[in-house]
């Protein structure tokens, strides 16, 4: 049978990280199925305090790396180690020439299969909400505290510089990019991401 369950992949999940359970966001949005040549890093959700239980002990640095997140993480948890481990892993061997990129893993909602989000091109920023930029007439600031984007009328040459709350879950995190997808022209977005905080 081709297509796996959502409940039998996370039963997988938890077998293979000694009994642990990653609830992967489940998103309508395309993305990379088939990826060779990876490794896993897992963030855990504690279910105790929220807080981020990280098992990296399988990644591999010639490799592509999966970072698979429970949805129920914050992005005040979940950034800081990505950046760190993105940062470790474009700074690996001399000796591996071939680039390797860094992939959000998630539940596909259109197909109901794992997909994969690459996510080398963003740079990540935190910042005081009030300390968020004023930008002129050719960019909109948008600020993005839930799954639901609200975007005014665009015309083809405004630049969107989004600011996502750093209390927004990761699935709420995921959800409102592939809105975004949906919405607005790729092109129009820009790849620093604001994380702000109060």
């Amino acid at each position: 049978m081709k297509r796996i369950s959502f409940v039998l992949l996370l039963v997988v999940l938890s077998i293979s990280c000694n009994k642990k359970t990653v609830m992967l966001p489940k998103v309508a949005l395309d993305g990379e199925e088939q990826i060779a040549n990876h490794s896993q890093i897992w963030m855990f959700y504690n279910d105790k305090d929220g807080s981020l239980k990280l098992n990296e002990k399988n990644r591999i640095s010639s490799t592509h790396w999966f970072f698979n997140i429970d949805k129920r993480l914050s992005l005040k948890d979940v950034i800081p180690v990505a950046v760190r481990l993105v940062d470790k892993h474009n700074n690996k061997s001399p000796h591996n020439t071939e680039p390797m990129s860094n992939y959000y893993s998630y539940a596909n909602a259109l197909n109901d299969k794992l997909s994969f989000y690459q996510f080398d091109s963003i740079r990540y920023q935190f910042i005081s909400k009030n300390k968020l930029p004023n930008y002129s007439k050719d960019t909109i600031l948008v600020k993005i505290n839930s799954s639901s984007i609200k975007f005014p009328e665009l015309n083809n040459d405004i630049i969107i510089q989004t600011a996502f709350d750093a209390n927004l879950s990761f699935q709420d995190y995921l959800s409102a990019k592939a809105e975004m997808v949906n919405v607005v022209d790729l092109k129009q977005i820009s790849l620093i991401e604001y994380i702000f905080t109060e």
